[in-house]
């Protein structure tokens, strides 16, 4: 019986090594990107201190981006009333927010900024 169980566990484990390596091997590399959406246009994403925004449309004026941690809390807000910015984001940890902006227009999106 100690035999037929130390198989079932040796199997278990063997498994959930080999998904890991196939984790592993699959990973990929972030580079320097342009984040889009047709209405604003961020880069450098992944950034990390200044992320420049720029207005698609000259007539339409970034008025608010409100980034959130990936859990929804709020960690920075800012006032921008201009087609195009560069934020300091120095003060942000590394990792992945939610960031949201408000067009004067009154159109809002959100996308996703990776700072490093």
């Amino acid at each position: 019986m100690k035999k037929l169980l130390f198989f079932i566990i040796f199997t278990a484990l063997s498994v959930g090594f080999s998904g890991e390596m196939k984790a592993q091997t699959t990973a990929r590399t972030i580079s320097s990107q342009k984040t889009d959406d047709g209405i604003l246009v961020a880069y450098p994403n992944p950034t990390r201190d200044v992320l420049i925004l720029k207005s698609k449309d000259a007539a339409v004026k970034i008025k608010t981006v409100t980034f959130f941690s990936i859990l929804g809390a709020q960690v920075a807000e800012y006032n921008i009333n201009s087609n195009n910015t560069e934020l300091r984001l120095d003060k942000l940890r590394p990792g992945k927010y939610l960031m949201r902006y408000t067009m004067d227009d009154n159109t809002q999106k959100i996308t996703q900024i990776i700072k490093q």
